[in-house]
């Protein structure tokens, strides 16, 4: 065997042995390279596609960061609140500028680095109106371009990315649209800070190869950077360049208009050492071995960046994973918050029920369906009766757990379509849908009555109230939600007019009366600009010598529109629109002037009636009277100032000390129209009264009917042993002032002996009386 063996080792086939080992060397090194190369070049695209696809998410995840934060400043309170008092008629001195000033302040914040110093989204944020007028911007300094924005189009958008060129620059805006009970009102235009979408992808790039890199779009291209070699030579624009040493990659950016568009170096064939004559070198060289392993070594120091270069892009990718998680759970957050403050712009924070604005906007619903339909709907406009007693007396929190126990009574007791809503203070709304006929109604106005026979429990007391309620139907009283919910509101004021705990429905001349009201309201504010309202007087005569001895002033109204206007309908709407103290001042005024020119003809004393709301302020008004006297020089014993009953029912204090100083300073206190009110021995005895006036329908039938010629007699007796004079109103025939004489009536008036007249009537009455004693 030793022998064929030295036989086959012969030099020819040493040669062609060594040659087949070494043709097999650098084949196996060849292809090992081959594959290494190919291999190599697959990750580093991999790892390329990788980066350029985050770019790409980080971008979007951008877009979609900065679509949020304006659409939550759009939603922001400060905001609505501006527009609603801009809608409510608020001018800017009056309140509208302080809130524009918080929307300016807003939107400056936005453009702010935050707490993390990140910087901002946006460069410039403006508000627009509807009509292209700039509310509020950040950049007032710089004009707003407006070029390519449709305000029109924006308004059924809830966003819009508007790209553009600019000057020969691209221009990147996101707009929101800005509702305000669920209408649009205005749009939000924010501008791009450009130069941090070039920081925020500049700091993602990775420190190896070379690259260029921009952001497409259909009106122009945004430059990021350019880090390729300057050996590197290629045209952006075409599509087939150099393969072998460029990358060249485009990535989408998810819900924008933008494509992400990258060039990378590749690796150089000339750094693997693969090279055709050098392994044809060390073969002749008859190195295969060294070559191999030096080759293994190079491999394996690639192989090691590489896998150093993969780890560094695996913990960015875990990184931006956890950056993309975070964000999610950001966007989840803001969502909630966005849900929690549309809940809360939509309910009653108190009893959870719908608000004002969100229950009219389901009664605009229902009255829209109920018209295709031609259904009737019922609304209950229902208000605590004495609710303010409650918090008076057992605090605001008893308060609130009424309203609360109320809201869910009223839900349980009606059915789950229909609609029970809180729209202010102890006033709620029901919304009955598809009423079948008004004894439906009546039906469900006495239930929800009975629901309040129960009483409400707090702290183990029980307490007791009742509600009133007005009814209006569509579309019987109305034919849209407003003008529906105003016939309600008035039907509920007639329930409380006459008396409370009942329901009542609408009518026609509800509206007439309302109208009437506001009309009068109007017109007497003009009047008293105006000064068109006059004082009469009508004489106050001595029954014992037919003498004129004073007067009582008498406010009259004839307005050119109204016409006449009745005392008693005037004064009362004056009593309930705070213009009672500006009627009492002109009465008091007028005719304390008038009576101190009249001192000159005959010491006259002159009677003016107060409304019991102008003791609401004593001290003032006590303060009032003394500066009238002070000014017009009347004696304090001239002026007779006249009080109804209902004024001194459980007063005391305040009101007690007020008449005892008009007393010491010699004014005359009279009780008017006495016998029509609270009348008690109580506090003619406290109150230091010197007159007691009774009322004219005690007068009217006295001669006729003997109750009343009973009751006289009684007040008359009662008033002697109280020693006060009686003034007998109304006396209109001689009988009546006969049978007044016989009781000592001191004195009287009514037209028997004159009716109210101007000044300058009552100052010839007197004039003839005093003529006629001379």
């Amino acid at each position: 065997m030793s022998m064929t063996l030295r036989q086959w080792l012969t030099s020819k086939n040493t040669l062609l042995f060594g040659s087949i080992l070494l043709a097999g060397y650098l084949l196996l090194i060849l292809t090992v390279t081959n594959v290494g190369q190919t291999k190599l070049e697959q990750s580093k695209h991999n790892e390329l596609d990788l980066k350029i696809q985050r770019y790409a998410e980080l971008l979007s995840n951008y877009f979609e960061l900065s679509r949020s934060g304006l659409g939550f400043v759009a939603k922001n309170k400060t905001v609505s609140t501006f527009f609603a008092n801009k809608n409510a008629g608020m001018s800017m001195t009056y309140g509208l500028r302080a809130s524009l000033f918080n929307v300016q302040q807003l939107l400056e914040d936005r453009i702010q680095p935050n707490q993390d110093n990140r910087p901002p989204y946006f460069s410039r944020i403006t508000l627009l109106a509807l009509d292209g007028t700039v509310i509020a911007d950040t950049a007032q300094q710089t004009a707003f371009d407006n070029s390519n924005i449709d305000l029109t189009a924006l308004q059924s958008e809830h966003q819009t990315l508007l790209v553009n060129k600019h000057q020969d620059e691209l221009s990147m805006r996101l707009t929101t649209t800005v509702y305000f009970h669920s209408k649009a009102i205005a749009v939000m235009v924010a501008q791009y800070n450009q130069a941090h979408i070039i920081a925020l992808l500049s700091a993602q790039q990775y420190q190896g190869n070379g690259s260029y890199i921009r952001l497409l779009s259909e009106y122009g291209n945004l430059f990021i950077w350019d880090s390729l070699k300057q050996t590197t030579h290629f045209n952006l624009n075409d599509e087939h360049h150099d393969h072998l040493h460029t990358f060249h990659l485009k990535k989408k950016v998810k819900d924008t208009p933008f494509t992400l568009e990258t060039w990378v170096e590749g690796v150089d064939n000339k750094d693997l050492f693969t090279s055709k004559w050098f392994v044809l070198l060390l073969s002749l060289l008859a190195v295969p071995v060294f070559s191999s392993l030096y080759y293994l070594f190079y491999i394996e120091r690639k192989n090691t960046l590489l896998q150093s270069q993969i780890s560094h892009s695996t913990k960015q990718r875990t990184a931006l994973s956890t950056h993309n998680l975070q964000l999610e759970k950001e966007v989840k957050k803001r969502k909630l918050s966005e849900e929690k403050l549309a809940y809360q712009a939509t309910h009653d924070s108190l009893t959870g029920l719908p608000n004002r604005s969100y229950s009219l906007q389901k009664l605009n619903d229902a009255v829209n369906n109920c018209q295709r339909s031609r259904k009737k709907i019922l609304i209950m406009y229902i208000d605590l009766d004495n609710f303010k007693q409650v918090n008076d007396t057992l605090g605001h929190a008893a308060g609130d757990i009424i309203l609360q126990e109320t809201g869910k009574r009223l839900k349980l007791a009606l059915r789950k379509t229909d609609t029970v809503a809180r729209l202010s203070g102890d006033e709620f709304m029901v919304i009955i849908d598809e009423l079948q006929d008004l004894e439906q109604a009546k039906e469900l106005a006495v239930k929800v009555l009975h629901l309040f026979d129960q009483p409400f429990q707090m702290n183990k007391h029980l307490f007791h109230t009742s509600t009133s309620i007005g009814l209006a139907v569509f579309p019987d009283d109305a034919t849209d939600a407003e003008n529906l919910l105003k016939s309600a509101d008035m039907a509920l004021y007639k329930v409380k007019d006459t008396g409370r705990n009942n329901f009542s429905f609408f009518e026609s001349k509800m509206n007439d009366d309302v109208n009437r009201k506001v009309a009068i309201n109007t017109r007497l504010r003009a009047a008293l600009k105006e000064n068109t309202l006059e004082m009469y007087y009508q004489p106050l005569i001595d029954l014992s010598t037919q003498k004129i001895i004073g007067a009582e002033a008498l406010m009259r109204w004839t307005d050119s529109q109204l016409g006449f206007v009745p005392p008693d309908e005037f004064i009362a709407q004056a009593e309930k629109n705070d213009l009672i103290d500006q009627l009492g001042s002109f009465a008091l005024n007028t005719a304390a002037h008038q009576a101190a020119e009249w001192q000159q003809l005959a010491p006259l004393q002159i009677a003016i009636n107060f409304s019991s709301v102008q003791f609401r302020h004593c001290e003032s008004l006590l303060a009032e009277i003394q500066q009238v006297l002070l000014t017009t020089g009347l004696p304090p014993e001239k002026l007779d100032v006249e009080v109804t009953e209902s004024l001194l029912i459980n007063q005391e204090g305040e009101l007690f000390d007020m008449l005892k100083s008009l007393r010491d300073m010699g004014v005359e206190l009279s009780i008017d129209d006495f016998g029509t009110g609270y009348s008690a021995l109580s506090y003619l005895q406290k109150f230091s009264f010197t007159k007691l006036k009774i009322d004219r329908a005690f007068i009217m039938n006295l001669t006729n009917n003997k109750a009343d010629q009973s009751l006289v007699k009684a007040i008359t007796a009662m008033a002697k042993a109280l020693n006060l004079k009686v003034v007998a109103k109304g006396i209109e025939d001689e009988k009546q002032m006969q049978f007044l004489t016989s009781l000592n009536c001191e004195f009287g008036q009514g037209y028997l002996f004159s009716p109210p007249v101007t000044a300058e009537k009552f100052e010839r009455l007197l004039r003839d009386q005093i003529n006629a004693e001379s």
